[in-house]
């Protein structure tokens, strides 16, 4: 493969010679500068390890295998090929197959040393093209040998490469399944470039600065879920949980700080014992709107398991007890568990009963308290009249014969 040094050489003799295909585009930087567009040959390129469709995926792999990718390397070079290929496969075929028949019409963006900013995914199909599928097609792979691009100046430098990624990925074709945890970790990366608030709302097309925020602090808590697991930076082991992520972060907030609707004097143990029993069900894979509704509750709402002490006590042992007997350690195992029918499942069903039928005695007694007290006020009133009327007194007839009828059905 290329080095980067020779491809920055061989990139500057093709736009020395200033035979651009195309003139005066323009960037979502460098207000009032315009780009020209050159044919680059793909064997010059290499995708953008920084690229935040795949960095989940990146992080990941570098944590397992305890050493960054280099792009120098031809296995690592290949490594991100193959991560881009793989993603949205049914996708890429349909882009494929359009390459094939109507060429390259999105110019990319890539760096003086042959970087992709933009266009990773169309390079990448471009790749396989010229690699040989072009055939599959009827098409000759030298029609694929080269990609149109912008070249960005050489003083450029990262921050402003960060910048220009983030509000060109966040639209037109490169959004094609974007996924959403990479928009989290995107608003990690941009604030850990120096990036504020109000930057990433422009940059990322968000609503307000509070969203920002909002982003960022499900994104801690989605790395904390990931420690507490023993499985730093495995970021794809969040896909699909989103939801779970949001509604625990919001009913996480109120037990920290007292305002979540339960029935009981929690203690900062009994809020970690609850965060544990949380992360567990999400490395389930358990159904999200289960999750939200039962297991972790609406915050102002009497619905979720940790409302009451008896029921959560009897959940935590149960719990404890299935973890204990099945020992899961492969994320197949947890699944296993927490599946429709499953343990897990299971167990909250069985809370989820008891908890109804607390909730029903209680709802009993909160009732028998307000009729007793209006019957105490009933008493009052007929003191201080001197007469009650016939109607008045077959009802509260009526009612003494319901109540003895109650009474009398329980032995009381």
């Amino acid at each position: 493969m290329i080095s980067r040094a020779e491809a920055r050489i061989k990139i500057k003799e093709i736009t020395d010679a200033k035979k651009p295909i195309k003139t005066g585009l323009t960037l979502p930087i460098r207000k009032g500068a315009t780009f020209e567009v050159y044919r680059i040959p793909l064997n010059l390129l290499v995708p953008n390890i920084l690229n935040d469709r795949i960095t989940w995926k990146i992080r990941e792999y570098e944590a397992e295998s305890g050493r960054k990718l280099d792009i120098e390397s031809d296995d690592d070079v290949q490594y991100l090929y193959d991560i881009i290929l793989k993603e949205h496969p049914a996708e890429n075929e349909r882009t494929k197959a359009d390459l094939a028949k109507n060429g390259q019409q999105v110019d990319g963006v890539i760096t003086n040393e042959g970087i992709i900013i933009d266009g990773n995914r169309r390079a990448t199909l471009l790749r396989a093209l010229f690699n040989g599928e072009a055939d599959k097609y009827g098409q000759n792979v030298e029609d694929f040998r080269y990609f149109n691009t912008i070249v960005l100046p050489e003083d450029i430098d990262a921050k402003e490469i960060m910048a220009l990624e983030t509000m060109l990925q966040i639209g037109a074709d490169e959004k094609v399944g974007y996924n959403r945890i990479c928009l989290y970790v995107k608003v990690d990366n941009l604030l850990k470039a120096g990036y504020t608030y109000p930057q990433i709302k422009q940059y990322m097309g968000l609503k307000s600065d509070k969203e920002v925020g909002e982003m960022h602090a499900t994104f801690d808590l989605m790395v904390e879920y990931l420690n507490t697991i023993g499985k730093p930076n495995h970021f794809t082991l969040l896909d699909g949980l989103e939801d779970q992520f949001l509604n625990a972060k919001t009913v996480f907030k109120r037990l920290d700080n007292g305002t979540y609707n339960a029935e009981w004097d929690y203690q900062p143990s009994d809020v970690a014992d609850f965060k544990m029993i949380c992360y567990d069900y999400m490395r389930a894979k358990f159904e999200g709107k289960k999750f939200r509704d039962i297991l972790v509750g609406k915050p102002n709402k009497t619905n979720g398991v940790f409302i009451e002490k008896s029921v959560w006590d009897s959940f935590l042992q149960h719990h404890n007890d299935i973890i204990d007997a099945n020992d899961p350690v492969s994320e197949t195992d947890w699944q296993f568990l927490g599946k429709r029918g499953g343990k897990l499942d299971q167990n909250l069903n069985d809370a989820v009963n008891k908890l109804s039928s607390v909730l029903t005695d209680k709802d009993l007694s909160k009732l028998i308290i307000e009729v007793r007290g209006k019957v105490d006020k009933i008493e009052e009133l007929i003191e201080s009249m001197d007469e009650v009327s016939s109607e008045d007194l077959q009802n509260l007839k009526e009612l003494s014969k319901s109540i003895y009828k109650i009474t009398a059905k329980y032995k009381i």
